[in-house]
């Protein structure tokens, strides 16, 4: 069943992207039934990655969204010797925000972009579409676009529970199609000739002409998901890696890249994950279905459900041993 939420801020952060945040309707007798379970999220967020169904109210059309961790403090606070409280949910609140981005040829994001504050906005879940292994020891994520959402989930999940648990280590490799997406990261330069494939994901997304490079300190002129990965990085040091990638910088995701943050663990080959479990290191595949098919192969459907499917792609041809790849 679907339940009303309404919003409060569509921050455009690029020419492409918004921040889009929402809060249970306040709209007269919607406002009763209006509210997804609180706990249930809270419970889905800490056991792995998870994702609600929103859909578009005038076409036959709903799409599963990822939420973005709520910040509910400055996340610069660590500088000032606060602790930076992040949350994928608010219980005070059970306010919700996703990283959306406006395709051309996408009905519903085409809906969500124009929507003012105060729009009703119906959804539904939530949906537990990954949950983490207990004796996780490493992850490194490709992420394409909007696939960075399941990332800063994973990271915030594993590396801000606040317990006395081990935590970790965790790498995220993030590919945009213009570096106006992750304004103020710092573009990766190209990894040296080493010997290995020279495949380098060319894009789904297409590329442009070079533009200046970012500068690399933090600023509040940057994007706001860069901002966030920053003040995980400044909290985890020893724990927590980004690296940014932009068609238009002509930086594309090559089998280098990947293999110089799999070099950390000394170990080489690969094997597939079921569709039940996961080993206790993690490469994870998120992001437009261009990117996972070239890192990973496509995923299956069969009778009535999508299944991981075979290990293809650059992953495949590069033949890590003891590391599971999982697409989302």
């Amino acid at each position: 069943m679907f339940q009303d939420y309404e919003l409060i801020k569509n921050q455009r952060i690029s020419s492409t992207s918004y921040i889009f945040k929402i809060q249970p309707s306040t709209f007269g007798s919607r406002a009763y039934k209006s509210r997804l379970d609180g706990q249930k999220l809270i419970e889905v967020s800490k056991k792995g990655i998870w994702s609600v169904q929103i859909k578009h109210p005038l076409l036959t059309i709903a799409r599963l969204y990822t939420p973005i961790p709520t910040i509910l403090r400055d996340p610069y606070a660590h500088a000032l010797g606060e602790r930076a409280d992040y949350h994928s949910l608010n219980p005070q609140d059970n306010q919700l925000r996703f990283l959306i981005r406006n395709h051309p040829e996408g009905e519903l994001s085409r809906f969500l972009s124009r929507l003012q504050p105060g729009a009703r906005v119906e959804l539904r879940g939530p949906y537990q579409e990954f949950e983490f292994p207990d004796d996780l020891e490493e992850v490194v994520f490709l992420a394409g676009g909007t696939g960075i959402s399941p990332a800063l989930q994973m990271a915030h999940a594993l590396l801000e529970h606040g317990s006395d648990a081990p935590m970790p280590k965790m790498t995220i490799l993030w590919a945009n199609r213009f570096s106006e997406d992750c304004k103020g990261g710092s573009i990766e330069p190209p990894p040296r000739p080493d010997g290995l494939l020279q495949q380098a994901w060319r894009s789904v997304f297409g590329s442009n002409a070079p533009l200046p490079a970012n500068d690399p300190v933090p600023s509040l002129e940057d994007s706001p998901i860069v901002r966030e990965l920053s003040a995980l990085k400044m909290r985890h040091p020893e724990n927590f890696w980004i690296s940014y990638f932009a068609d238009d910088q002509q930086r594309f995701i090559t089998d280098r890249d990947v293999q110089a943050r799999l070099q950390r663990s000394g170990t080489r080959g690969y094997q597939r994950a079921s569709d039940r479990d996961a080993g206790k290191k993690l490469i994870m595949v998120s992001g437009p279905d261009g990117f996972v098919d070239h890192f990973a192969g496509p995923k299956v459907w069969k009778e009535g459900k999508e299944l991981q499917g075979n290990l293809g792609g650059v992953l495949r041809k590069m033949q890590i041993p003891g590391w599971t790849v999982w697409k989302l």
